[in-house]
């Protein structure tokens, strides 16, 4: 008997001990605490460990592998108020209750927003930082095919131009005015934590360096803009950083989700063009005014007997849009993915012209251990761009688009009665067909965009952790060109085509480190860590003309008789940085923020190829000080001033060495050889990077219940060692050569407001203002006091002369031109030497030098 009690004993023992060791679960339901509605999405958490849920679409939800013990546990949504129970009992085996009611409210104040490297809660963030959710991105109402032109109005202080109507043309995106004149003033693109390809000054208006990027895909966009904020990325924030976040799974139910939009885009208004007759009778009263005994071009029964061709409006079209993104997500206690595949496709306004995006992409995040998890983020996608002679900017008989359908003949026929395109039309200067070559001409440009990483993280302990990632972003083009013999540009060599073809790779390995842990009355987080980098470029290209035939196209150009322009390069470059940031947040009310980064870059001189990028921020939470805590109007007041460097390294590789170019030489009457030649650019083992200091003071406030949220920032910035080409005497054996000289001085002020008009039950109204005002300066240009950079992208606009000029106490992008005071009329004194330039009917030029030219 003895024995069999001891045996049950011990059964009972085990039984004990294993259900000692058993899990328990959480569950309960989370609901408005206005309406009592469930509420689906919303997250639990316990503060501190991996566990979670989330809430279904009744509302409900259930965490399970709790292990035994008391718990904090949160409940959170986007839009509501953060609700938590501090004394949730997990028993064994059992499941814990616990019901969260969450309150409505304007803007989340502990919502996480990305810093870099990090996140924060936005009521912790030191810096100026604007934050953009995924739905603002989207504009359901109004979709868009680019990111970067979606951020057009969203914050203040972030300028987005859209130079041009191609489909699938990116924007350009300055923050806080222009920092420099030679190098590139675009922000920096940080994709789920990669460095994307920097946004280009290039003079191409069809460049969309993150056109790969679906907006469907975006779950929030945060815009770094101060130096507390860019100077954890270094020689890469001077011009800001926009942080990209994708979507990720969730845990809980597969979910499958499809969005289909459909649209149309027209010209709302049209500028009115010349009749035939019209355009005829124009044309004679010109050479009548130029020389009243020259013959007149068209004859009365020339004009009467002419015919109208709306040019503009044979160009013009409306242009279809559809886009579809399908979605599968979810996860379970340990994993969580997404998968997720989008189309679009882009009809321009203007005839054969296009924009195609097939997209693909995965998130997937896997708890290994209750220490370890790992993850990755790939999307690929595949973008064709038609921009067969659509746009180029130029004017004359160099348009190309509707600019060209401007100025063209309105009383030619586009064909001949042979049915052949007439190639040309004559106003001063030859001007091509817009029509037969926008239906003609193929110029397409093909990509494949690949932008991935792999992480791995351990918490070695509650508060220390180490991650470490490895991305890749890749770019491969291939871009035919192709002009028949049937229109102006291929007529005369029977063909035109060539093929462009290349990549762009960039590999990158980050490795932090970051610490938390209470110290003192506060709390402390650390972030260490390094980088490194590397980039290569490869092109080749070739053009031929002279073809057998049209059929044959770009497709063998070996076959054109005429082997024109044959040409290859490479470049690659390397960055390794270093880098930290400290954070110390003092009875939650007082945030103290340090970061500095040290890079070296392979694009600079021997004598400075590193550099340091330091920051330093304070912020004062007035509204939790005791003498606040009386007040009603403000539920939220935060003041906040930083201070810090950062740099510019996006100039072109090898600009500090010598470098030789090819040549052909001469040799007797009939020879010629290839060879070497110095480059005209001397080299400079002092280049260096640009650096901008800024200053930056701003408020936070929530004011009337959240109902109302303004955030409120003056900044002071000065951009030193601008890279500017010097020319040098022709007895130095170069022309020119890449310097650091000058300086530019941004100053502005920023205003955000958000508002809640209206929030009951399922209607919701709110509002968002954003204001900005910039001053850009030019401080400085060293020995010279205007600079002529040549002509941009639109050319030379006035008689061939320059339009833009940088001109110390001025504004970068000054335009540059004559002062016009009327037009001369006759009996006014001619103040100019060139008497026929006071001929009644001219522009009256204010000669503003006196020198009488």
């Amino acid at each position: 008997m003895k024995r069999c009690a001891v045996f049950w004993a011990l059964v009972l023992s085990q039984f004990s001990i294993a259900r000692a060791q058993q899990p328990g679960t959480i569950a309960g339901a989370v609901t408005s605490q206005q309406t009592g509605a469930p509420l689906a999405g919303a997250s639990i958490t316990i503060p501190g460990t991996k566990l979670g849920a989330t809430t279904g679409l009744d509302g409900r939800y259930a965490m399970r592998e709790v292990p035994a013990g008391t718990y904090r546990v949160q409940a959170r949504l986007i839009g509501y108020g953060t609700a938590q129970d501090t004394g949730v009992v997990v028993t064994a085996g059992d499941t814990a209750l616990a019901h969260f009611h969450l309150q409505a409210q304007a803007i989340q104040l502990d919502a996480v927003v990305a810093i870099g490297y990090a996140t924060v809660q936005k009521r912790d963030v030191t810096g100026a930082v604007a934050s953009v959710n995924g739905d603002d991105v989207l504009l359901k109402a109004a979709p868009t095919t680019a990111l970067s032109n979606a951020l057009q109005g969203k914050a203040a202080g972030v300028e987005v131009l859209v130079n041009s109507g191609i489909p699938g043309s990116g924007a350009s995106v300055h923050i806080r005015g222009t920092n420099s004149i030679s190098a590139n003033s675009e922000p920096l693109y940080v994709i789920d934590g990669i460095p994307a390809m920097q946004g280009t000054s290039s003079d191409d208006p069809t460049f969309n360096p993150i056109s790969q990027l679906d907006p469907n895909d975006v779950e929030s966009v945060e815009i770094l803009k101060d130096a507390s904020a860019t100077a954890v990325y270094g020689s890469r924030g001077a011009n800001g950083v926009v942080l990209v976040t994708t979507r990720r799974g969730q845990r809980g139910e597969d979910r499958i989700t499809l969005e289909s939009s459909y649209g149309a885009q027209q010209i709302s208004k049209r500028i009115p063009v010349l009749t035939g007759p019209q355009y005829m009778t124009l044309v004679n009263e010109a050479y009548h005014n130029a020389d009243s005994t020259r013959a007149l071009r068209y004859t009365a029964q020339d004009i009467a007997n002419a015919g109208t061709y709306d040019y503009p409006d044979l160009l013009l079209r409306t242009g279809m849009q559809q886009s579809h993104a399908l979605t599968l997500s979810g996860g379970d206690a340990r994993t969580r993915y997404l998968l997720s595949g989008n189309f679009l496709n882009q009809e321009g306004i203007l005839i054969n012209s296009a924009f195609q995006r097939y997209g693909v992409r995965l998130n997937l995040d896997r708890e290994v251990s209750k220490r370890f998890r790992t993850g990755t983020s790939l999307s690929v996608a595949r973008v064709r761009q038609d921009v067969d002679w659509t746009e180029n900017g130029g004017i004359g008989a160099g348009a190309r688009g509707i600019l060209a359908a401007m100025n063209f003949d309105p009383s030619l026929a586009p064909k001949n009665a042979n049915g052949d395109w007439n190639l040309r039309a004559v106003l001063g200067e030859q001007l091509e067909n817009p029509l037969a070559n926008i239906s003609q001409t193929v110029d397409r440009r093909n990509e494949w965009r690949l932008l991935g990483n792999v992480f791995a993280d351990l918490a070695v302990t509650d508060g220390l952790h180490l991650k470490s990632t490895v991305g890749v972003n890749g770019h491969f083009w291939r871009n035919p060109y192709f002009a028949p013999r049937t229109i102006a540009a291929g007529a005369s060599v029977n063909g035109s085509g060539s093929m462009g073809t290349g990549y762009d790779r960039e590999v990158i390995n980050e490795n932090t480190a970051t610490y938390h842990r209470q110290i003192g009355p506060g709390t402390l987080d650390l972030l260490g860590g390094f980088s490194v980098q590397t980039g290569a470029s490869e092109s080749s290209n070739s053009h031929a003309e002279g073809f057998p035939t049209d059929v044959i196209s770009w497709n063998d150009l070996g076959s054109g008789s005429s082997q024109r322009r044959v040409s290859s390069g490479y470049s690659d470059w390397a960055l390794l940085s270093a880098l930290g940031r400290a954070n110390y947040n003092l009875l939650d009310r007082y945030l103290f923020t340090v970061t500095a980064r040290r890079d070296g870059s392979s694009r600079f001189g021997a004598n400075n190829k590193w550099a340091l990028f330091p920051s330093a921020a304070f912020a004062w939470r007035l509204s939790d000080e005791p003498f606040m805590r009386t007040q009603t109007l403000f539920n939220d007041l935060k003041l906040r001033l930083s201070y810090g460097v950062t740099g510019n390294q996006a100039v072109s590789q090898y600009q500090s060495l010598s470098r030789m170019n090819s040549t052909f030489a001469g040799i007797g009457a009939t020879r010629e050889v290839v060879t070497l030649v110095p480059s005209g650019s001397a080299p400079n083992p002092n280049l260096k990077w640009e650096s901008t200091r800024q200053l930056n003071a701003g408020v936070d406030a929530s004011l009337f219940n959240n109902r109302v949220t303004l955030s409120l920032d003056a900044y002071h910035s000065v951009t030193n060692d601008l890279l500017l080409w010097t020319n040098l005497p022709r007895t130095s054996g170069y022309v020119n050569q890449l310097r650091n000289i000058g300086s530019v001085r941004n100053r502005g002020v920023e205003l955000g407001i958000s508002t809640v008009n209206i929030q009951h039950g399922s209607v919701t109204w709110r509002s968002t203002l954003n204001v900005a005002g910039n001053r850009n300066v030019v401080l400085d240009l060293g020995d010279v006091n205007t600079i002529l950079p040549g002509p941009s992208r639109y050319g030379w606009f006035i008689d061939g002369y320059d339009t833009f000029v940088v001109q110390v106490g001025q504004p970068l992008g000054s335009i540059f031109g004559y002062t016009v005071d009327g037009l001369w009329q006759a009996g006014d004194r001619c103040y100019l030497k060139n008497a026929a330039e006071c001929t009644p009917g001219e522009y009256k030029i204010a000669d503003v030098n006196g020198d009488g030219v």
